[in-house]
Formats: structure tokens, sequence, C-alpha cells
């Protein structure tokens, strides 16, 4: 992985949310989403996709990543840093969490009225965050050193 981040670090400063916000939307999907009726669970524009087939849906992440890969490498300061913050890092870290806070509600972990469990969850989501942090934070050091020895 060391090897892999100095090659396009600012992909890398957003790929574990974005993969977190793919495979939690595929596990906060209801019983309904995997029998024949397919009702899905998802307000943005995959919600087609996931509506279609959770393979495609699949599929349709790795091109995201492939495509995000490429443009990374391709865009020029400050725009990659504006797309790599507020659409991947806070759209990502925000679209998780919401599917976080909707399985520990089914798995019973957070339950409403209940501050101690509240306060758990809650506890939980902001080390997820801190760990969404420090990643962006060791791939933007990367990618800041770089610019800075050119």
């Amino acid at each position: 992985m060391k090897k892999l981040v100095p090659q396009n670090p600012l992909f890398f400063a957003f790929f574990f949310p974005a993969v977190m916000d793919g495979i939690l939307t595929l596990l906060g999907q209801g019983s309904n989403y995997w029998s024949a009726v397919r009702i899905v669970n998802e307000a943005s524009p995959v919600y087609y996709i996931l509506l279609t087939s959770p393979w495609l849906y699949l599929l349709g992440g790795v091109i995201w990543f492939v495509f995000w890969n490429w443009v990374f490498k391709r865009l020029k300061e400050p725009f990659n840093i504006f797309i790599l913050m507020f659409l991947f890092i806070a759209g990502h870290s925000w679209g998780s969490s919401g599917w976080i806070m909707k399985i520990f509600k089914d798995v019973g972990i957070y339950t409403l009225g209940n501050q101690p469990s509240i306060i758990f969850a809650w506890g939980l989501l902001i080390i997820y965050f801190m760990i969404i942090a420090c990643i962006a934070t060791y791939c933007l050091r990367i990618h800041l050193g770089e610019k800075l020895k050119k």
C-alpha cells in the first residue's frame, strides 16, 4: 500500500469512505431489496442502478473508481483538492455515516430514546470520522510533499 498511495495520493484520500459508502449501501438495503420486489433504499442517482441489479451497482463502483483515479491524476490545483474535499471525502463520509446509523439501529446498537446507546453510537461514528481524517491527512501530506519537491 505504501508504494501504491504515492502514485495517486488524492485518489486514495477518498478511497476508504467511498468504498465504505458502497459496501454499506448494499448492507443497508432491507430484505425487500433482496427479494423479487427489489425495493431500493437510496437517495442518490445510484438508486436506478441499484434498482436494476446489485451486480450492476458493484460494476458501476469499479468504473467509478477507475474513472476518478484517472481524473485525479490529471486535475490541476486547486480543483483537485476542492473536488476531493467536497464531493468525495465530505460526500462519501456523510453518505456512509447515514448507513452506519441505520445499521446500528437495525442491530440494536442505537435506540431512539436510549441516551447511552445514542452516545455509544455517536462515539463509534466519531471514531469512523477520525479514521477517514487520518487516511486523508496522510494522503494529502504525500500529495503536498510531492508538490513541494517540484
